[in-house]
Parts: structure tokens; C-alpha cells; sequence
């Protein structure tokens, strides 16, 4: 590594680890108000629910009272979601089983979804992953891409087309810290060639597209009364993060907050629905800018060019 590179990580490090570490959440909770979750009569879906953030989330969720649909692959961590709950809770968390890697996975999601009777309260739009490895799905696209934004998109306006969000429900998107490094773009975000892939950027892109959806669902459904979000956990000590970024894990490890304290502003949105914000992302419970530099600023695409893209990549499975 060369100097120039090494001040560059110093610096980053520097930057951000007294805020995205667990440093920053527990000195930024002392001033915060107790809030109460309280779900009760409620339905949500929690997609990524196996493990991690969305775990997290859709347990708290189930203890306020919540009706949970907790949605990942991993169907034999599904089963044991509802471990170390009381029963009632217990009871409230309906593990179901998706591929949201594939086109194919999220259409029968929906089509699932579609016979229960009643729509969504909350939807959490968790599933995430970083793929060091290139991986290509059975349908032809990077696989990270379906799940980190494809998934999400294609899952959101199947709800929408399908009156399957109540009018006056939340939506939350998990993004991640990643995006503050990169512009909005749609070069890199379905990288199908091995020798071009590179998971962190690949990642980033991806987070920051989804900041983009997040405006545009803003705009369509504020007359229904749904409340949109973003916002970013910090940095979460998750088998994720261990998995993709082995240094960073054996470097930060001590200092990752916790899967719940990851989970805490996405629950604080859902339980106090603060008024929607164009041009922010929320973190530690406060809204935050989309942009700490100057050169992700200038956007190398428009929002209608990225839901042309997937509207494409949909169309042609």
C-alpha cells in the first residue's frame, strides 16, 4: 500500500468511525426520548428477516404486537426466528421462504402475498448483500444487483400495483453508509462480466440507486398518506459484514453496533412516522445529507432512465 493510500484509509477511518461505529449511537441515544414499540394491529413484511438488522427488526416488530411476514432465503433460519420470545410474539412472526436473487423468487413472493387478504401496514425493504465473488444468477444477472435493488423495486411496485400497502403505511428503505462514495449512475449496477466486478463499488451503486427510488416513491404515494424512508444503519456487527469485509471486521469488530442497534432508527421511523423529507437519509434517528462529497453530487443519470433500466431488466426475464 502506498502512502497516498494509506493516508486515504487513515482518513476515512478517521471521518467515520467516531459517528457509524457504536462510539457514535451510544453517545447520540443520551439525548433521545424514550419511544415506546408499539405495533399492535399492524402488518409487516420484512424482507433479509434471517439474520442481522432484519432479524432484528421483525422480533422487535412481533414484541410490539405486530403481525411480522419475515421474508429470506435461508428457510431453515426462518424457522427458529421466533426463538427466545415469549409465545404470543412467537406466534405473531410467519416465516416464509424467497429467493430474492431471482426475478422469479420475488414474482412468486407477490403471488404469495397476493392471496392473503389484508395489506401491509410496514414494509421493510432490508435484504441486502456484498459479493466480493462474482455471481451470476440462472436469469443472467449480477447477483447482487436483484437483491440489493432489483428485489426491492420489483417488491414495491408489485405492492403498489396491488393495493398491497395500506393507505397511511410506511415504507422503509435500508440503505447503507457505502452509497456516500459514489454518484447515481446506471453504469455498474448489473456487472454480468467476472473481470469487471468489484463487490464494494458494486454495493455502493446499488445503495445509491436506492436512495433515488426512495424520492420517487415519495412523490407517488404521498397522497395516499405513505410515508416513505431512507436511512442507514452505521456500521452492524452482522455475518454479513464478517463474510464480505474480513478485515474491516477483525479492525472494527469491537466497535460494530449491534444488530439492534443497527435495527433502532428503522423502528423509530415506523414508530413515530416523522414528517417525509426529500434530499435526506436518516440515520441515528435524525434526517442527514445524501451527499458528503462533492463528486457524488452530479448524477450520471436520471430517475427516469433507472426505472427504464428496471422496468427492462423485469420485462425481459
Amino acid at each position: 500500500m502506498t502512502f497516498a493510500q494509506l493516508a486515504a484509509v487513515a482518513g476515512f477511518y478517521g471521518r467515520f468511525t467516531p459517528s457509524f461505529s457504536r462510539i457514535g449511537f451510544q453517545a447520540r441515544r443520551l439525548g433521545w426520548r424514550h419511544v415506546p414499540w408499539r405495533f399492535a394491529g399492524q402488518r409487516w413484511l420484512v424482507t433479509g428477516a434471517s439474520a442481522g438488522i432484519g432479524r432484528a427488526i421483525a422480533r422487535t416488530a412481533a414484541a410490539g404486537g405486530a403481525e411480522v411476514l419475515a421474508v429470506a432465503r435461508a428457510s431453515t433460519r426462518l424457522e427458529r426466528i421466533g426463538q427466545g420470545l415469549d409465545a404470543d410474539a412467537a406466534g405473531r412472526l410467519t416465516p416464509l421462504a424467497a429467493d430474492l436473487s431471482l426475478i422469479s423468487g420475488t414474482a412468486q413472493l407477490l403471488d404469495t402475498v397476493a392471496r392473503r387478504s389484508s395489506p401491509f401496514d410496514v414494509l421493510i425493504n432490508n435484504a441486502g448483500v456484498l459479493l466480493n465473488d462474482h455471481q451470476l444468477t440462472s436469469e443472467g444477472h449480477e447477483a447482487s444487483f436483484v437483491v440489493n435493488l432489483l428485489s426491492h423495486y420489483q417488491l414495491t411496485e408489485g405492492l403498489i400495483a396491488a393495493d398491497g400497502l395500506a393507505d397511511g403505511s410506511t415504507l422503509v428503505n435500508m440503505s447503507s453508509g457505502g452509497m456516500y462514495s459514489v454518484p447515481l449512475g446506471l453504469e455498474g449496477l448489473d456487472v454480468t462480466d467476472p473481470s469487471r466486478h468489484v463487490g464494494k463499488l458494486a454495493y455502493a451503486r446499488h445503495k445509491r440507486a436506492q436512495v433515488a427510488l426512495t424520492a420517487d416513491w415519495q412523490d407517488r404515494l404521498a397522497s395516499r398518506g405513505i410515508a416513505v424512508y431512507v436511512m442507514h444503519p452505521g456500521w452492524v456487527r452482522t455475518e454479513g459484514v464478517r463474510r464480505s469485509l474480513p478485515v474491516f471486521w477483525r479492525v472494527q469488530r469491537p466497535i460494530l453496533r449491534s444488530p439492534l442497534e443497527g435495527a433502532d432508527t428503522a423502528l423509530w421511523l415506523c414508530a413515530t412516522r416523522p414528517r417525509p423529507r426529500p434530499e435526506v437519509i436518516w440515520f441515528d434517528r435524525r434526517p442527514r445529507p445524501l451527499h458528503l462529497f462533492s463528486q457524488t453530487r452530479n448524477a450520471q443519470c436520471t430517475l427516469d432512465e433507472l426505472r427504464a433500466l428496471l422496468e427492462r431488466k423485469l420485462a425481459a426475464r
